[in-house]
């Protein structure tokens, strides 16, 4: 019977660029070795894992629930990241998209290429 998601491995082929994007977005640091880093994402982890090619992306798009939407959407801006709308690719936003079923959300590509949307309910 499966429990709950334990982690997930992200490859990138700069680990330490990822790092500083994880942070900058507003995850909690787990902890490092070897290069590679983990933070937690409620009782699951993300891995960041060196690699000496990104994995480019996967065509998926991962969905972190946040709190507040407008404060994380605050604090990536601040932190120089560009988030978007997958419906408009290639154009900034000015503040989090409303969805027709009453999420408000950004996304956002990390170093590697994989998509994140930061998604209040």
């Amino acid at each position: 019977m499966i429990k709950n998601l334990h982690h997930v491995v992200l490859f990138y082929p700069d680990v330490e660029a990822a790092r500083q994007w994880f942070e900058a977005v507003g995850f909690t640091y787990a902890r490092g070795y070897r290069g590679m880093h983990w933070f937690t994402i409620g009782d699951a982890e993300i891995m960041l894992h060196p690699s000496e090619a990104s994995s480019g992306g996967s065509g998926l798009t991962i969905h972190v629930a946040v709190e507040d939407v407008r404060a994380s959407f605050a604090r990536v801006v601040a932190a120089g990241l560009v988030p978007f709308d997958h419906q408009s690719p290639g154009e900034g936003l000015a503040e989090p998209v409303t969805r027709p079923w009453g999420s408000r959300e950004f996304e956002l590509q990390d170093p590697g290429g994989h998509l994140w949307a930061l998604t209040q309910d």
